[in-house]
């Protein structure tokens, strides 16, 4: 989780501190902590081997991801102020990089990757091993999987995660976000406030829908929402801000996975009646 997002939770609080609720656990327990010691997994990014053909251990994380979210760390405080008529086109796609690689930050989807990532390699190394033994010397490994492994050691075994860059980069899905309706939501005036969870950017459908909402709480009282069509932006528009509030968070609840932030404890019961009939 960037700690830019968290902070715009604790800074409205006194303690400068959030609430951090456990789903994972029973009765969903919560405890107050600073964006700097929560919404992250120590080595969630890292790669097995200090380098991988010539990736370091680290570089996912501390150069790609943190570009990413220093990026859109401006840009998301240039469009709270002036809106979005005055974002350039980098601009713009900056933001849609961020929410493509938010989709892609969770420990689920790492751990799908790093399952489903070797095993595609090696699938596809030892497709047509006729034509690997034409060309291989006697003394070569007997497979071209064991030929990778040999002379590019933990190519295989972190192929999903290395893959984790060109996923959160596809131009075919950045290109349709990047051209869809944007609006910021104001809560201003509702008594409750929106959640944060652990895979915070909501994608209610696929990417090809043409009712799709992709929505993003930026703060407690605002979110940041996109949509294909006027007709569904007006559909939403036309919601009371109270109940696209509960939307909102139902929806954060549903994609959670350990742990969703708040201002304070108050959400528990909200959290606690969502969660038993999830």
């Amino acid at each position: 989780m960037p700690k830019f997002l968290l902070n715009y939770w604790a800074d409205t609080t006194r303690d400068k501190r959030i609430e951090v609720f456990r789903l994972d656990l029973p009765r969903f327990p919560s405890n107050r902590l600073t964006p700097e010691y929560t919404g992250f997994e120590d080595d969630l990014y890292a790669l097995s081997q200090s380098d991988v053909a010539g990736i370091e251990q680290q570089s996912i994380e501390t150069n790609f991801l943190q570009f990413i979210d220093n990026f859109a760390a401006r840009v998301l405080q240039k469009m709270t102020k002036t809106g979005f008529a005055v974002l350039t086109h980098k601009e713009r796609c900056d933001w849609v990089l961020f929410l493509m690689s938010l989709r892609l930050r969770t420990s689920e989807t790492v751990l799908r990757l790093n399952y489903e990532g070797p095993e595609y390699l090696i699938e596809s190394l030892n497709e047509k091993p006729e034509e690997y033994s034409l060309i291989s010397e006697t003394s070569a490994p007997t497979t071209l999987a064991e030929f990778t492994e040999k002379y590019l050691p933990g190519l295989i075994e972190n192929l999903g995660i290395m893959m984790s860059r060109r996923l959160i980069t596809k131009p075919d899905i950045g290109d349709k976000i990047l051209h869809m309706t944007w609006w910021l939501c104001n809560f201003r005036e509702q008594k409750n406030y929106l959640l944060l969870s652990g895979c915070p950017c909501i994608f209610s459908s696929g990417i090809d829908d043409p009712d799709i909402v992709v929505a993003l709480p930026l703060g407690p009282k605002r979110a940041f929402m996109a949509t294909k069509t006027n007709r569904v932006a007006g559909n939403i528009r036309r919601l009371h801000p109270k109940n696209l509030l509960m939307r909102i968070n139902e929806s954060s609840l549903n994609q959670a996975e350990k742990r969703v932030y708040a201002l304070d404890r108050s959400p528990h019961r909200f959290i606690c009646n969502r969660m038993k009939n999830s």
